[in-house]
């Protein structure tokens, strides 16, 4: 600096607090023992269940969020999360939309995974090479369903309409999900929804100093707080729920975790998240 004066560097790391830590690293380590114990269990069986394929996809890509959450608050980015927070209540309700009836979940797992191939090949701008392609993954996914679910799967082939959400018209939204099968979660889902669409309160949303926001990462400890703690209580439900619908669930450890780990973060969290 002109006046001689050493400039301080600008920190950029903020490590969470060690009871936030143990939280998520607690968290992750029941996913990923979910995961493996539900890979485990079907990797004899290369053609498997196509839900295990939906269910794999969607909790792979929840341990991702949980784990970029914690990467963007350390970092000074809490304000962003939200975005990942609202992704992980998309993934649980469409989770729940392929295990909350046994006897849909191949049929429900083969729409969540192939209505994007199913999409392209009504579509004429489609390339003819992409075209095959997506033809060949599409029939090498119906070979995988059996018995009645092989008619509806065919009716929807034939009869395909664009639909706002692939789960339509067993489930009609994502807030009709959790307002009627897990309302504790239907306030979240609608105050992150802001975020995601990029309304004002929104965008304001996990910042802890709204009126004086600015443009470079910074500390948040208090919106830090409620987005892992968030991000948490989401991670674990969708693991439990896979482990459930597959036969993997480890109970006494969802519950110890709930107890011990989440419920104490409630009374420290300013302002409190939902249940």
């Amino acid at each position: 600096m002109e006046n001689g004066e050493k400039k301080e560097p600008r920190k950029g790391y903020w490590p969470l607090p060690k009871d936030l830590e143990i939280l998520h690293d607690e968290v992750i380590e029941y996913a990923v023992r979910t995961h493996k114990a539900s890979v485990a269990k079907h990797e004899q069986v290369p053609d498997g269940p196509i839900s295990h394929g939906a269910l794999f996809t969607l909790h792979r890509s929840a341990i991702i969020n949980h784990c970029s959450i914690r990467s963007l608050c350390e970092t000074g980015w809490t304000t962003t999360s939200p975005t990942l927070i609202r992704t992980l209540l998309d993934i649980l309700a469409s989770a729940y939309a392929i295990v909350s009836k046994p006897e849909d979940a191949e049929y429900m797992a083969f729409k969540f995974m192939c209505l994007h191939f199913i999409q392209s090949l009504s579509d004429p701008d489609t390339p003819a090479e992409l075209r095959k392609s997506n033809s060949d993954q599409l029939e090498k996914s119906r070979q995988q369903i059996r018995g009645e679910n092989l008619k509806r799967v065919d009716e929807l082939i034939a009869n395909y309409k664009p639909q706002p959400y692939w789960f339509r018209p067993e489930f009609i939204s994502p807030g009709e999900i959790f307002k009627n099968a897990m309302p504790r979660l239907f306030y979240m889902y609608r105050q992150f929804s802001g975020s995601v669409h990029g309304s004002f309160i929104g965008s304001l949303l996990f910042n802890d100093s709204p009126d004086v926001a600015g443009i470079n990462p910074e500390e948040n400890p208090n919106r830090t707080r409620s987005a892992v703690v968030a991000s948490s209580r989401l991670l674990l439900d969708i693991s439990w729920a896979r482990g459930q619908f597959e036969g993997v669930a480890y109970q006494p450890e969802y519950e110890h975790i709930v107890k011990t780990l989440i419920l104490p973060q409630k009374d420290k969290m300013v302002p409190p998240l939902p249940d």
